[in-house]
């Protein structure tokens, strides 16, 4: 019996999740200007939190994409 952090399934939906906030980082989309962000805090914070986002973002794919590839 797998959990449910090593079913593939899983780890497929979060990399489909990680592969689209890094795309939306390289076109630019700003973050800041959604909605809840903008009434929840100030532009500068939401940036440094988006931010932090995307690299959890870019650490899940490097940590698990290879694995998904080879196997």
């Amino acid at each position: 019996m797998t959990t449910w952090m090593n079913d593939p399934l899983t780890i497929t939906i979060g990399l489909l999740f990680a592969v689209i906030r890094i795309y939306l980082e390289v076109v630019n989309f700003d973050f800041a200007r959604l909605p809840v962000t903008s009434r929840l805090m100030p532009q500068a914070q939401a940036q440094k939190f988006h931010k932090m986002g995307f690299y959890f973002s870019l650490g899940y794919f490097i940590t698990f994409a290879p694995g998904m590839l080879l196997s």
